[in-house]
């Protein structure tokens, strides 16, 4: 008994980490289908940051205190995929390679209005730290 509510106690004072990426943008690539381009360019887009707290994925805008919820779709020793809400039809989602420490995020929407499809990816590294 005394064992089990050392333990318990243990697990109620031991402070509960979470990760926190960084990430830095190098250039992004956007493809229209009208235009039937996908030029690349340096990005001027400011450090990101995701963060795992409690098991659940947020990302943070800069300059912004306000968190997202990312929804996780793979993570393993090798690459973290997550889901970024989008208010259109289309999907966002964030790689990051854990190995090399790069990450890809892309963007693919349909706009029925236009009719047209447009294509954005995002591309940079990360590093990764320890946050409360």
């Amino acid at each position: 008994m005394k064992k089990a509510l050392c333990a318990l106690a243990l697990c109620v004072v031991a402070p509960v980490y979470a990760f926190d990426y960084k990430l830095t943008f190098d250039q992004t690539c956007s493809y229209n289908s009208t235009q039937r381009k996908f030029p690349c360019e340096k990005s001027d887009q400011p450090v990101a940051e995701i963060k795992e707290i409690g098991g659940k994925w947020f990302g943070v805008n800069p300059g912004s205190t306000n968190r997202i919820e990312l929804a996780l779709v793979k993570d393993d020793q090798y690459i973290l995929v997550l889901r970024n809400p989008v208010y259109y039809s289309g999907v966002s989602l964030l790689q990051l390679m854990k190995k090399t420490g790069r990450f890809y995020w892309s963007e693919a929407a349909y706009s029925e209005i236009l009719k047209e499809d447009e294509s954005t990816m995002r591309v940079g590294t990360f590093t990764l730290g320890f946050s409360r």
